[in-house]
């Protein structure tokens, strides 16, 4: 980026998407619980929520230190595909849970 606008508007578009998405994932997760489960579901949720957001730095600065800088983002990139291949193993399952409501 060359300006701080360029920045303050990266920074706007990324807290905008993690409003979105994470308002979307919780929603899901309620609706996907049983109602006598819900309380579960949103412990669990914020559980995973937590554990996320501790390792993903750790596991960051642990490519940082072992790798050169240049891998930093093609082993990065590695996550896409791996969460997507995880997520066409469950979308059956996902998709009848979602249908039933």
């Amino acid at each position: 980026m060359q300006t701080n606008w360029e920045m303050a508007l990266a920074a706007a578009g990324m807290a905008m998407g993690y409003g979105i998405i994470y308002s979307v994932c919780q929603s899901t997760a309620l609706m996907l619980a049983p109602q006598g489960e819900q309380g579960l579901a949103s412990s669990t949720f914020f559980l995973g929520i937590d554990i996320g957001m501790t390792l993903g730095p750790i596991l960051g600065g642990l490519i940082d230190e072992h790798l050169p800088l240049k891998a930093f983002y093609p082993v990065m990139l590695i996550i896409v595909p791996v969460i997507f291949i995880i997520y066409l193993a469950d979308r059956k399952e996902l998709n009848s849970a979602v249908s039933r409501h």
